[in-house]
């Protein structure tokens, strides 16, 4: 009871040092996408008809509630997040609680904390698609687990949300499409219904890798087969070869694709509710163009690659430390188990202090859990197809969380950014537990010295650094200064609020009725001085052809303007062409260069 206590009190300390990241940190151009997006929708806009929306729209919607109950400030956007985070630890707790006990499972809680939200914690779509599919992964285990359709509904909920929120949420979907079908019990070879399982099997494996070819195939390189393409292949192969075939009496009674069905159904019904209102006025084909066609450009503007695919072996020691391997005779004080964990905690430790000082040892660090990420789905499916996971429970189980792990890290495409990857890492955690959990490696020395590790990288370094260094090295980042802004109650960065306060007062106090016009790249500013892109656009590569050739002045409202904010470091767009900057300069004479922008007035 008192190991109990102990665990859920860690796990709750856990979020209160979440608390204290909420309003800490942001960049900009983020955080004006959020904020004018859920604007536009708070004014009666539509997403992807009134402005082009970057995203599927759903979390909009949900942030412009916000901003109808609360007020139009970007503190409130983060404190729905941070309710959302409470659901992802309580879930990454409850699940660990299987194979852990009280305090192992609120470690690993710990674990995957400071591996994801601290690092960035903006109210992003990703944060949210991690949401759903750690929702969806719990549904589907308490489906295998009681049989009853109830769960295999509620994953479905959580995977059409996940859509909803983000295109990638389809990558939540397909994964449990495929636990589910790989948990359905085997029929007798050469009936009916083993013919139709079978062809479901194969048919939904050699889909699910078409799609991710389809997805990688603008960048197929050897970094993205090894990284991305590899873990679902394993999970397409071994549903290929071994699905269907899980010998569960207590499941007999279920209907034959019952629950694949029954998902798919559920995760219809928020998707159904969303397209309605499209559909009814006719603008479907906006949506379609909205969804798919018009991120097809941040291929080319917002685009990174995957890392230099020899640090995957940094990931093989890891995988070491996961498996199980024959017990050495205990013969010795040096081998007592006491002696060798504690030892190989503290070992983890000066590890973790020492990436603060040395940059090898953070890429090391950084890079093997990155290289483990990509290795762990075709270890954990060899692991299944070689009968080494007797349960067939746990069997299915381990394949749901590994299937997720393997699609949840497509996110990482086109814009492999190391944040990117920290919108996984819970994920890892779980799926590395239910592994060593079902190889009987759980209590070994490797796995306290790789979990002290890690804990102490993550809270006292990448926690005490930014996204801008992330994966990189150690660089402490100091977000204590107030951006002192009606509509952002954030701390950031001194030279940011320095360098944003002035950018709002020169608009306020220049721009009297006419246009404000801000570019490349700069919603925040918009955003944070209460205007709206004339064009429509959050970010000027969405923006048509004409505007990208031509620049700034070939946009909608540039006659009228009274205030011009040129940015000379867009991050994704553009620059402007020196002879757009020379025409801009002619018409608004006045100017005052504050940081990276130039805001010039008539």
């Amino acid at each position: 009871m008192i190991s109990r206590t102990a665990g859920v009190a860690l796990t709750a300390l856990s979020l209160v040092y979440l608390w204290f990241a909420v309003p800490h940190g942001w960049i900009p151009h983020d955080e004006g996408m959020i904020g004018q997006s859920a604007e536009r929708v708070l004014a009666g806009g539509v997403p992807h008809v009134d402005y082009e929306e970057p995203y599927t729209g759903g979390l909009t919607l949900l942030h412009a509630a916000a901003f109808k109950v609360l007020g139009v400030n970007l503190l409130y956007p983060r404190w729905l997040l941070f309710a959302g985070a409470i659901l992802a630890q309580a879930i990454t707790f409850v699940v660990l609680r299987r194979y852990l006990g009280p305090l192992g499972a609120a470690l690993g809680a710990w674990i995957a904390l400071g591996w994801s939200f601290p690092n960035y914690f903006a109210a992003l779509p990703s944060w949210w698609v991690l949401i759903c599919a750690l929702a969806c992964v719990w549904a589907f285990t308490r489906y295998v687990e009681t049989g009853w359709l109830r769960y295999a509904a509620a994953a479905g909920v959580a995977a059409g949300a996940s859509i909803l929120i983000k295109q990638t949420g389809l990558y939540v979907l397909v994964a449990l499409v495929m636990a589910l079908l790989y948990c359905e019990p085997g029929r007798e070879r050469g009936t009916a219904g083993w013919r139709l399982l079978r062809l479901a099997c194969v048919g939904t494996s050699l889909a699910a890798l078409a799609l991710a070819l389809a997805v990688l195939r603008t960048r197929l390189a050897l970094t993205e087969v090894l990284y991305l393409l590899l873990p679902i292949a394993a999970c397409s192969m071994l549903l290929l070869k071994d699905g269907g075939g899980i010998d569960d009496r207590s499941s007999g009674s279920r209907g034959f694709l019952l629950a694949p069905a029954t998902a798919l159904a559920a995760a219809a019904v928020p998707l159904l509710c969303f397209v309605a209102p499209y559909i009814f006025n006719g603008q479907i084909h906006t949506l379609l163009n909205g969804l798919f066609i018009l991120p097809q450009k941040r291929l080319q503007f917002a685009s990174m690659g995957m890392p230099s695919p020899e640090w995957l072996i940094a990931g093989v020691p890891v995988v070491v430390a996961v498996m199980k391997f024959p017990q050495l005779r205990r013969s010795s004080a040096v081998t007592d188990p006491r002696v060798a964990a504690t030892a190989a905690g503290l070992v983890g430790v000066v590890l973790g202090l020492l990436s603060v000082y040395d940059r090898t040892s953070y890429q090391l660090t950084w890079h093997s859990i990155r290289g483990f990420a990509a290795l762990l789905p075709i270890v954990s499916c060899w692991l299944i197809f070689s009968g080494r996971i007797e349960d067939p429970k746990q069997r299915g189980i381990l394949f749901g969380f590994v299937s997720m792990l393997a699609w949840a890290s497509l996110v990482q495409f086109p814009f492999g950014a190391p944040i990117y990857f920290c919108y996984t890492t819970p994920l890892i955690v779980i799926a590395a537990v239910v592994t060593a959990g079902n190889t009987g490696a759980l209590r070994r020395t490797l796995v306290g010295g790789l979990a002290a590790l890690l804990l102490v990288f993550s809270l006292a370094v990448m926690n005490r650094g930014y996204v801008y260094n992330l994966g990189q090295e150690y660089l402490s980042y100091d977000a204590g200064t107030a951006l002192d802004l009606p509509r952002a109650d954030l701390f950031v960065g001194g030279d940011d609020a320095a360098t944003y306060r002035r950018v709002v007062e020169l608009v306020r106090f220049y721009r009297v009725s006419g246009n404000l016009v801000a570019g490349p790249d700069c919603p925040e500013v918009y955003f944070l001085t209460g205007q709206f892109s004339p064009s429509g656009t959050l970010f000027d590569f969405f923006a048509t052809d004409e505007s990208e050739t031509k620049g700034l002045q070939a946009l909608p409202g540039w006659t009228d303007a009274e205030v011009v904010v040129m940015n000379h470091r867009p991050i994704f767009s553009p620059r402007l062409t020196t002879r757009a900057i020379r025409r801009i300069r002619r018409m608004f004479p006045n100017m005052e260069e504050v940081g990276p922008f130039e805001v010039r007035w008539r």
